[in-house]
């Protein structure tokens, strides 16, 4: 099992526009800047993680400086790691643990944090078994009215915390909303929430099933 510092540690930060990671779920990534590029051969030389966090609004104005970033983020872990001959990376990453940042340290090349280990909180065994059933059944219900959508085998074997959020970073949701999610500490709300989310997604696309079949606009009507 991984182990973390039970107090602030440092750790290269990753801040990207448009995505929210999640512990227990796995990203494909490709990294092209120079900034990022070195960060990446230096978290490969030493322990391979690094931090995943969302860019606040207005990041546009100072993309390529330091613009201000969501303080609740992810550690990943890289598992793959290709270098291409032009300096890129194509990098799989998987999902550790949160984290809080504490306070930044430095911007050159890379930004880099102290940051302290932000786990789930602790949970009833009974609940979380009956809240993974409960969102396991809803996936299979969600899953049956996408088009072209094969079974999914990992709904009925993966834990609560990684199906909740396997389906947050999956679900096309704003990511200030992802964001929110994430920094949600109880793993039953945020099932909970996802839950619901799901079921309000279920009762519209059952209304619209038969209309969907006959070619209708139920707009029309």
């Amino acid at each position: 099992m991984t182990t973390f510092p039970e107090g602030e540690f440092l750790l290269p930060l990753f801040p990207l526009p448009n995505l929210v990671f999640f512990p227990r779920t796995r990203l494909p990534l490709h990294v092209f800047e120079p900034r990022y590029r070195q960060m990446v051969t230096d978290a490969v030389a030493a322990d391979q993680r690094f931090g995943i966090v969302l860019l606040r609004p207005g990041w546009e104005a100072d993309y390529f400086g330091a613009p201000p970033i969501y303080t609740c983020g992810t550690v990943g872990q890289i598992e793959q790691a290709v270098p291409l001959e032009d300096g890129r990376y194509n990098i799989l990453v998987r999902g550790e643990v949160r984290f809080r940042v504490v306070g930044e340290v430095s911007r050159e090349p890379y930004r880099t944090a102290r940051v302290v280990i932000q786990p789930e909180q602790s949970r009833d065994m009974t609940k979380t078994y009956e809240q993974k059933s409960w969102l396991a059944d809803l996936s299979r219900q969600y899953l049956h009215y996408l088009p072209d959508q094969v079974a999914v085998p990992e709904i009925d074997t993966v834990e609560l915390e990684a199906l909740t959020n396997a389906l947050i970073m999956s679900l096309n949701i704003d990511v200030q909303e992802k964001q929110r999610f994430l920094e949600i500490d109880d793993l039953i709300a945020r099932s909970e929430q996802v839950g619901n989310e799901l079921q309000t997604r279920i009762e519209s696309l059952q209304f619209l099933a038969p209309y969907r079949r006959q070619g209708g606009d139920p707009g029309q009507n």
